[in-house]
């Protein structure tokens, strides 16, 4: 296994590191359990709602239980034990044992996934093995393999939202702050190119109930820190999983500034006086905000309708800035549906700070090539 030295000065990443080695609790290895947690959120509600789960077919004790009747057209394969993505396969039939995994953008024979899945789980000796057949969720954002939003959570506070796009190899990245405006690569965290490339921010159509959901779920864990990563689908927000050993940071393909690091040590220390029960001055933000607005009320907040976000998402992701701009203008104007003004005049904000990240992605033509061009382009039109 691939490991980091601990970094002594920030407790956040020791605390990834000692979690990812060993979990520190009974009740974190539980909710690294996804049976478990399935079983446990299947009737928790939030403001008279339930979190989406996905549905599943199967539970396997063996790969040799793995059969094509079993894989379907479409599905989701997990190792149930396992951790960072490790034995998850997101399968499509493409043919008479031919299927193609959006994870590793490969296709696979039937026994090519049960070697695989029992190399899976011979890096993890410890755990039982156990595998989940379930549904392969489908997203709002662009591709045919929903986004992940990964919410850094301390306690009560969003620190940090990472959104993945595995529709591409590598995976596409963006990382979000505790506001849902996106970070600077470069400046605010660096990543490995071999691994990760840059992605475009889209705000997630459910981004009300997806944060709140993350809130509400970080809250039942006994850690100052836990991942919490769900999906903004097309029915609203799905829990995919609890992380307290986040691997990006542990192997080290993503590292951040000083202060960034700065800023996730403060929430970490303001989660712990939180678990000894001592009084905690909550930040004018976002997470503070969703916390003081009752839970009924957010999950009436109105969205985006689904076929106007998914254009405009995909005009954003796709081909440039203005998309994020225009989303922004459609969540001001949800306000005439009723809503909270300050958690929309928030989600528009973030909508505006996407556009403008994604105009600063794309890159600029020097003025004076940008005149040639122009005129290149004028002879050939004739």
């Amino acid at each position: 296994m691939t490991s980091a030295t601990p970094d002594t000065k920030s407790a956040f990443l020791n605390f990834v590191a000692a979690e990812f080695r060993k979990r520190g609790s009974q009740h974190r290895r539980d909710l690294s359990n996804k049976t478990y947690v399935h079983r446990l959120l299947s009737e928790k509600t939030l403001g008279g709602e339930r979190i989406g789960l996905p549905q599943q077919y199967a539970v396997l004790s063996s790969t040799a239980e793995i059969t094509p009747e079993l894989l379907g057209e479409r599905i989701a394969l997990k190792f149930a034990n396992g951790w960072s993505a490790k034995g998850v396969m997101l399968l499509e039939r493409r043919g008479d044992d031919r299927y193609y995994d959006h994870m590793a953008k490969r296709e696979w024979t039937l026994e090519g996934i049960r070697e695989k899945q029992d190399a899976v789980a011979a890096k993890f000796p410890g755990k039982k093995a156990e595998w989940i057949v379930e549904e392969l969720l489908r997203g709002m954002q662009p591709g045919a393999v929903p986004f992940d939003y990964k919410f850094y959570m301390f306690q009560g506070q969003i620190g940090m939202v990472a959104q993945i796009d595995r529709n591409f190899s590598p995976p596409r990245m963006v990382k979000l702050d505790g506001d849902l405006k996106p970070f600077v690569p470069g400046r605010d965290y660096k990543f490995r190119p071999s691994d990760i490339q840059p992605g475009v921010p889209v705000v997630p159509r459910s981004a009300v109930m997806l944060s709140r959901w993350a809130i509400e779920l970080a809250k039942m864990t006994d850690a100052p820190f836990v991942r919490v990563d769900l999906y903004d689908t097309e029915d609203g927000p799905y829990f995919g999983e609890f992380t307290f050993s986040s691997g990006a940071e542990f192997k080290k393909t993503v590292t951040y500034s000083d202060e960034v690091l700065d800023y996730f040590d403060a929430l970490f220390a303001d989660a712990e006086k939180t678990l000894r029960g001592e009084v905690v001055e909550p930040p004018q933000n976002w997470s503070t905000l969703l916390q003081s607005t009752d839970a009924e009320v957010l999950a009436s907040h109105p969205r985006i309708s689904r076929a106007r976000y998914q254009r405009i998402a995909d005009f954003l992701y796709t081909r440039g800035s203005f998309g994020g701009f225009q989303l922004a203008r459609a969540q001001e104007k949800l306000l005439e549906e009723g809503g909270d003004a300050a958690v929309n005049e928030y989600l528009a904000q973030a909508h505006k700070s996407a556009g403008r990240r994604a105009l600063a992605r794309r890159p600029q033509i020097p003025s004076a090539l940008y005149k040639v061009t122009r005129r290149v382009k004028r002879r050939l039109r004739r």
